[in-house]
Order: structure tokens, then C-alpha cells, then sequence
């Protein structure tokens, strides 16, 4: 029975990741049938930044429901060095050439701006870990990086770089002499500091250093759901002090209250903690999830079905619960296709127009207002 109920979740991660599954996809574009004309409005209106995004490839259905006006990509990968890294920017540079009309480079906070009027889909460079920039010159380092097109960076993964410590090493180690002069040498290269995954000391040393506003670009709050992957009070306060902003995530593992399997609701609900603890103006979206349908790499999936503590919680209890593929994935929200029904689900909350369209992605902007070279 036990294996079974693994394999149901296995078989769940696999098909929501990397596999563009047609009942999955009937499922999404079922909730987006739900919703009103006014969230079909406001959702049209608004500049819609995804914070956390991976693996663009075309135009896709994905893309066509979420209305998104800019996407931060993960580029280089987590582990990538220099060359590799480089050779991830150039792919998407190509895939900006080959659909030129659906697909732009945001280099400056107004390339946003015109991808909206535009009705384009702006490709943000982004990276979710700094091993790739390690270098004795920092700042040269950064310099070149941001000419190429990188405009934001985490400092750390789950795992410690160079620069700080990550929320999964157990070991809630400082930031580093270099993770000092990294953050100042990104500040001065126009590339905005993002904090997520980064361990709770390093992430408060980090946000002291800065002095433009750091972002948290997918972080739930801990108070909510408790994974070491979240975010205490003090780090979201601290960040917004600072004039930053944090991305609420529909990572399944990092949404879960121990009762209930993930639904758009607990989302909408890390939404509004926010928006009671910082202040509306300091909370965006970082949906976490896949550009284009199936393109997950598949050793990738297969590291996530390996189940790992305390991840494994959340998939075995949706298995048990008979929600086959949809334990993969939260209720209402399958992916950023899904956004429009976010808008929905604010308004129902009470969230007024202004700020829905604050949330969606004017506080990103906001922030690469201050951060990136105009």
C-alpha cells in the first residue's frame, strides 16, 4: 500500500513537470473558464510580472492564459559555471530571435513598460544561485554579466555558495566577506539582489549590506507553513524596510498547512499575511513553475520524485487523499497559465483593483525602478 501511494506521487510530479499532459491542461483552462469578467479585466490591464519561471522555449497555451507581461527566468542554472552559464543566456537570446514578435530582452525597467503596450512577453535574465559569477574580481564579474543581460541574481541556493549560507545547510552560517562586496558589486552593475532560498542569518546580513532594495522573489511566510524554505516575519519586515518586495510562490511543498493539500486559497492567504505584516506595496507573485509545458528536465523531476524530507509530507498525503495528478500541483492554481484566477481570488478576498495590480507586478517594477541602470 505504502508503495503505491509513492508511486501515484512519482507518477504526479513527473506528468505535472515534464509532461504536457492533456488532462492536466483541461483542468487549468477549466479554472480559467470560472472566472469574471472583472478578473478578465483587471488581469488584462495589469503589468504581470512571474518573479520565478524556467525553461522558455515558444509560444505555448501556458503563456497565451497567463497574460504575463515579464517573466523571470531561471537562465543560468543552479549549479552552472561560467561557460555554461554563458551558453544558457545565448540559448535564450535565441529564442528571442526566433519569435521576435511574441518575445523581448528586458534590460531597462521601461523595456517592461513597452513589452506591455507591445503586448510582448518580456524575458527577464535571471539566476537562481551566484556559483556561476565566482571570480577574484567580483565587480568585473557582475559588470560583464549585466552587459550580457542579467538582472537578477540570488546570492545562494538551498546549499552555501561563496557569497552566503542556503536555508536547506542546517547550519544558519553569516554572510561572507565576498557575499559583501558581491551584493555591492550587483547594486553598482544594476542587477537586483534576490534573497530567496537563502538561509535566515545570511538573508538578514544580506538585506543590512544592500542599500537599493532587495527582493525575496518566491518565498512563503514560516508562520503559515512551516518549511525551511520560507521566510520568518523579521526577514519580510526587514526586506520591505529596505523598500523590497516579496514574491509569494505556488511551490506545492512550501504551501502546504499540514492539513489541507495546497489550494489557490493558501496562496491568496500568503498574499494577505503580507499585505497585514509589510504593507501591500511590498508583495508580488513568483509562481515557480515551467515557461513551457513538459520542458522540466527530466533527471531534474527525477531528483524531485526522490521524496526527500520534509517534501515528501505533502505529495504522500495528496496521494492518500485520492487526488492522483493533482497532488502535484495546488488546487486552482496548476500554473502560471492559472494567474487570472489569482486576480479572482483577490477580489473575492476583498483586494481592491489598485492593489491586485500592485501584486500582479507594479511593486516588482517598482523595485527594478531603483535597482537596474535606466
Amino acid at each position: 500500500m505504502e508503495q503505491d501511494i509513492v508511486r501515484i506521487a512519482q507518477d504526479a510530479i513527473m506528468t505535472y513537470y515534464s509532461t504536457d499532459d492533456p488532462e492536466n491542461k483541461a483542468y487549468a483552462l477549466a479554472v480559467n473558464a470560472q472566472v469574471s469578467d472583472e478578473a478578465r479585466r483587471i488581469h488584462k490591464e495589469s503589468t504581470i510580472i512571474d518573479m520565478c519561471s524556467f525553461y522558455l522555449e515558444a509560444d505555448n497555451w501556458h503563456l497565451r492564459e497567463s497574460g504575463v507581461t515579464a517573466l523571470n527566468l531561471t537562465v543560468p542554472g543552479v549549479f552552472d559555471g561560467m561557460e555554461q552559464a554563458l551558453s544558457n543566456m545565448i540559448y535564450h537570446y535565441e529564442v528571442i530571435k526566433n519569435s521576435p514578435n511574441l518575445f523581448a530582452l528586458m534590460e531597462r525597467p521601461d523595456d517592461i513598460r513597452n513589452a506591455k503596450k507591445a503586448g510582448k512577453i518580456g524575458v527577464i535574465i535571471g539566476a537562481q544561485s551566484c556559483r556561476f559569477i565566482e571570480h577574484a574580481d567580483l565587480e568585473s564579474a557582475c559588470e560583464v554579466f549585466a552587459k550580457v543581460g542579467l538582472r537578477v541574481m540570488q546570492i545562494g541556493y538551498n546549499m552555501r555558495t561563496f557569497a552566503a549560507d542556503g536555508c536547506l545547510s542546517g547550519t544558519d552560517a553569516p554572510l561572507s566577506r565576498e557575499g559583501k562586496v558581491l551584493i555591492k558589486a550587483m547594486e553598482k552593475a544594476g542587477i537586483t539582489v534576490d534573497l530567496s532560498h537563502i538561509g535566515a542569518r545570511s538573508s538578514l546580513d544580506a538585506i543590512e549590506a544592500c542599500e537599493k532594495p532587495p527582493i525575496f522573489s518566491h518565498s512563503n511566510p514560516l508562520e503559515l507553513f512551516k518549511h525551511p524554505r520560507n521566510i520568518t516575519a523579521e526577514q519580510a519586515k526587514k526586506c520591505a524596510a529596505k523598500g523590497g518586495v516579496i514574491g509569494v510562490c505556488s511551490y506545492v511543498p512550501i504551501l502546504w498547512d499540514e492539513k489541507h493539500h495546497p489550494s489557490i486559497e493558501n496562496f491568496v492567504d500568503a498574499i494577505s499575511y503580507y499585505a497585514d505584516l509589510v504593507g501591500i506595496d511590498h508583495v508580488g507573485i513568483g509562481i515557480d513553475s515551467n515557461a513551457e509545458p513538459a520542458a522540466y528536465d527530466r533527471h531534474d523531476t527525477r531528483h524531485l520524485m526522490q521524496l526527500v524530507s520534509p517534501n515528501r509530507e505533502v505529495y504522500l498525503a495528496g496521494a492518500e487523499a485520492r487526488l492522483g495528478k493533482r497532488c502535484a500541483f495546488p488546487e486552482g492554481l496548476y500554473s502560471l497559465a492559472n494567474i487570472v484566477n489569482i486576480v479572482e481570488h483577490m477580489l473575492k478576498r476583498g483586494f481592491g483593483e489598485a492593489d491586485v495590480k500592485k501584486v500582479m507586478g507594479e511593486n516588482f517594477l517598482r523595485v527594478f525602478d531603483q535597482t537596474w541602470r535606466k
